[in-house]
């Protein structure tokens, strides 16, 4: 019998600036924990996925959709309600403009194709599957699965969320947050129902999506969250996105929400110690490739 406990390692933000695309590099280099990657794709370092799929052929490739951060892809004036007057994106005010009817849905679909085409020019057939910044795709599901279609990629980041493997003890600690925070779970089954919708429209994903911070014990920056949510991930196929990098002006001014602590996740993932655990204990390390 194969292993009953697989677990994608996916990198988030590489091209998002010189020091996300570094450190995803080292920590690739050193740790060897991480199996997927996802870019950015409107920085200027995304070009630097020539690099990523010479030296690690094995790691599958994604595009991480992102309307909200820097500059687009096309040219401002192709795309003028998703920019402000100088050009940039609008960053955090993005969602409030989607639900108000202010982002030209036309607009939006040509920006998300022309970042899909430029990582696929630059990945090739190592490009599998299709997530977004900050889970925004959420939002626009529809319009994320007519792109996902149009080129072929059948693989997606699953939200359908597991938390608190970080506890000591996942399943009180889990049922706790929902009695005390009822629309955290309410949220949650919608993005199941999300998930199963997408699964209809013929798309493949991981089980659960490895969520942290619920349990009030800190973040993907804590090592010993690491250990304890490797230790009680449950059987089945589960998916963890993780953000190492050198924090930089271009973190500091589009990530600023979670900029320093990336640094601290590098530190992590460049260690061995994640890769001895899941040998030990017998959980699978795969790319999007193996779903």
């Amino acid at each position: 019998m194969g292993t009953l406990r697989r677990l994608i390692v996916n990198a988030d933000g590489f091209g998002f600036g010189p020091g996300a695309t570094q450190g995803i590099l080292d920590a690739l280099r050193e740790g060897q924990f991480i199996s997927s990657v996802s870019v950015n794709a409107n920085f200027p370092d995304a070009e630097r996925v020539r690099d990523l799929v010479t030296e690690f052929p094995h790691v599958s490739i994604g595009v991480h959709l992102n309307p909200l951060a820097g500059r687009p892809c096309l040219p401002p004036q192709r795309v003028p309600s998703l920019t402000g007057d100088e050009g940039y994106f609008h960053n955090e005010k993005f969602p409030e403009l989607l639900r108000a009817g202010a982002i030209a849905i036309e607009e939006l679909e040509a920006e998300l194709d022309a970042q899909i085409k430029k990582v696929k020019e630059l990945a090739g057939n190592r490009l599998t599957h299709l997530d977004s910044q900050e889970n925004k795709h959420l939002s626009y599901l529809h319009l994320f699965l007519k792109l996902a279609r149009k080129w072929g990629l059948r693989r997606m980041r699953t939200n359908a969320s597991v938390i608190c493997l970080e506890s000591s003890q996942p399943r009180w600690t889990r049922l706790q947050v929902y009695l005390q925070k009822p629309h955290i779970w309410l949220g949650h089954q919608y993005r199941k129902l999300q998930m199963r919708r997408a699964r209809t429209a013929g798309m493949s994903m991981a089980d659960h999506l490895v969520t942290v911070g619920y349990a009030g014990l800190g973040n993907k920056a804590n090592f010993a969250n690491w250990l304890r949510l490797l230790h009680n991930l449950p059987e089945g196929t589960h998916e963890i996105y993780c953000h190492p990098a050198y924090p930089d002006d271009t973190l500091r001014r589009w990530a600023y929400y979670y900029c320093e602590d990336r640094a601290k996740e590098l530190a992590i993932l460049r260690r061995t110690d994640l890769c001895e655990v899941t040998r030990k204990i017998g959980i699978e390390i795969i790319s999007f490739d193996a779903i």
